[in-house]
C-alpha cells in the first residue's frame, strides 16, 4: 500500500485527516513488531476526533504481530516521555498527536527507549517494507490499559524540591489541549487552586491556537493575570511539550530566560547544559554563574537530545519553550520545568518579574521570519557584510557573528523559503539600529 510520502516529516508523521489513516497506524505499529523487534510498545493519543481510532488500530495491529501494548490512553507528550522511559519491559513507544495543529490534522511520533526518536524518512521505509512483507501469524499479543497519572506525577515531584504553593494567585491557560490531564492533579498536589483558562481538551482549539511560542496566543493569558491580581501565569502547547511564563505584569518572559532561571535553580558545579545556539547572553552566563558547563546545539529539539546523551548534560533548552532535563532521559517533561521553576519563586520571595529581571538586561528581537527566495544569497550578503569584524563567528547552524555589545544568528529554513533571524544587544537603541540594518540587507533593499 502507497503512503503520502509528504505526511513522513524530519521526525514525525503529520498531515490531514484523510491523510493520516488507520491503515498508516496499523502499519506503524507492526512495524515496530515485525521490523524493531519491539515485544512491549507504550500507546498514547491526545484529545483528536480521530486520535481514539487511529491508537486502536495500532494497537490492533500490535498485538496481531505478537507484541504486547501498554495502553495509556489520553496523556501528555511529557507523561509519553516518561512512559517509554520509566516503565518496566518498554521497548519503544507511538503516539497519536498533531500537538498544536488545527483540528482538521493528525500524525503520529515514534519514540525509542534511548530517547532517540524515529524519524519520519525511516517511518516510510518502514511501513512501505512491512506492507511488502508476507505476514506469518503466530501467538498474539497482550493489551494493558494504565493509568500513568499518579505514577508519573510521583516520579515528578520524587526529583523535585517540596513546595507548597496554597495561596499562591496562578493562572493556567490549557489552551484545549492536553494539559488538565496532569497539570491539574500537579496543582492540587502543591496545594495550588489556579484560575484556569480553556481546560476543556478540544482538538477544534476554539480560543486560540495552542501554541505559546506565538505572542498573540497569550493575550488571554495576559489579561486574565491583570485581571485577577495574580503572581504569575503559565500557559501550555497542545500536547504538553512546551511551556511559557507570564510574569504578575502579564509580560511573558522569554524562554531562554526561563531556561537561565532553570539553570540557577538545578544545575551544580560541573553540571552541563544544552543550549540551542540562538539562546541569549544572559543564559550562558546563568549557566556559567551556576557552575556548569555550556554545550551548543544546532536549533531544534533532537539536536538538543543528542547533545544531552552525548554529553550527560544535566538541563537543556531553546527559544520555542522546549525544556529537557537529564533525570527524564533527556527529553521533555513540562511537569517538572513548572515545579521547579514554581519552587525557585516561591522560595525566593520575590515577584517573577524581580526573579527573571536579570535575565532581561539584553535587548532582544525574538526569531524574526523573512520571506527570501535567495535564501543562501541573503546569508552570503550577510556573511560578507560581518564575519570579518566579528569578535566570533560559527557556520554550525547559518551564521552566526558575535560583537562586543551584540550578536546575531541568520539561519534557512528547510521546508520555507524564509530566513530566520535573531539579534540581540546591549541596549534597545543599539538592537533597532541592527536589526534594521540586517533586514535591510537580507531582503536586498
Amino acid at each position: 500500500m502507497a503512503f503520502p510520502s509528504e505526511i513522513f516529516r524530519s521526525y514525525d508523521i503529520r498531515g490531514k485527516l484523510d491523510q493520516v489513516t488507520p491503515d498508516i497506524a496499523r502499519a506503524v505499529g507492526e512495524s515496530l513488531v515485525r521490523l524493531e523487534g519491539a515485544k512491549t510498545i507504550v500507546v498514547g493519543r491526545d484529545m483528536r476526533a480521530t486520535s481514539p481510532e487511529l491508537a486502536a488500530a495500532a494497537m490492533e495491529a500490535i498485538a496481531g504481530a505478537g507484541g504486547n501494548v501498554i495502553d495509556i490512553g489520553m496523556c501528555t507528550t511529557s507523561m509519553f516521555n516518561y512512559a517509554i522511559i520509566q516503565l518496566s519491559g518498554v521497548d519503544i513507544g507511538m503516539m497519536v498527536t498533531a500537538s498544536h495543529n488545527p483540528a482538521d490534522y493528525n500524525g503520529i511520533k515514534v519514540g525509542r527507549r534511548d530517547s532517540r526518536p524515529v524519524p519520519g524518512k525511516e517511518l516510510l521505509e518502514m511501513v512501505e517494507k512491512v506492507g511488502e512483507e508476507k505476514r506469518q501469524m503466530g501467538q498474539r499479543g497482550q493489551v494493558e490499559s494504565k493509568d500513568l497519572v499518579v505514577e508519573y506525577l510521583d516520579h515528578v515531584l520524587a526529583g523535585a524540591p517540596k513546595v507548597d504553593l496554597s495561596g499562591a494567585k496562578i493562572v493556567i491557560d490549557y489552551g484545549n489541549g492536553m494539559g488538565v490531564v496532569s497539570v491539574r492533579p500537579l496543582m492540587e498536589r502543591l496545594g495550588a487552586v489556579p484560575v484556569e483558562l480553556y481546560p476543556e481538551p478540544d482538538a477544534r482549539f476554539p480560543n486560540h491556537e495552542a501554541n505559546p511560542a506565538i505572542e498573540e496566543t497569550l493575550h488571554d493569558l495576559q489579561a486574565k493575570v491583570k485581571e485577577v491580581g495574580a503572581d504569575l501565569g503559565i500557559a501550555l502547547d497542545g500536547d504538553v511539550d512546551r511551556v511559557k511564563f507570564v510574569d504578575e505584569n502579564g509580560q511573558s518572559v522569554q524562554s531562554d530566560h526561563l531556561l537561565a532561571l532553570l539553570a540557577q535553580t538545578m544545575l551544580t558545579a560541573g553540571d552541563k547544559a544544552v543550549l540551542a545556539m540562538n539562546l541569549s547572553r544572559a543564559t550562558h552566563e546563568a549557566v556559567a554563574e551556576a557552575g556548569g558547563e555550556v554545550i551548543e546545539a544546532k536549533i531544534g529539539r533532537t539536536n538538543i537530545i543528542s547533545e544531552m546523551l552525548a554529553g550527560n548534560a544535566a538541563l537543556g533548552g531553546e527559544f520555542s519553550g522546549h525544556f529537557m532535563f537529564r533525570q527524564f532521559g533527556s527529553l521533555e517533561c513540562v511537569d517538572y520545568a513548572i515545579v521547579q521553576v514554581l519552587t525557585h519563586w516561591k522560595e525566593s520571595g520575590k515577584k517573577m518579574s524581580e526573579l527573571v529581571a536579570p535575565f532581561r538586561r539584553y535587548a532582544n528581537t525574538g526569531e524574526i521570519n523573512l520571506e527570501v527566495h535567495d535564501k543562501a544569497g541573503a546569508l552570503a550578503r550577510v556573511k560578507d557584510a560581518y564575519a570579518a569584524t566579528a569578535q566570533e563567528v560559527s557556520e554550525r547552524d547559518g551564521i552566526r557573528c558575535r560583537f562586543a555589545d551584540w550578536w546575531f544568528i541568520l539561519r534557512q529554513s528547510n521546508t520555507e523559503p524564509v530566513v530566520r533571524l535573531t539579534v540581540e544587544a546591549n541596549s534597545q537603541e543599539l538592537l533597532s539600529e541592527k536589526r534594521d540594518e540586517l533586514v535591510k540587507m537580507i531582503m536586498g533593499t
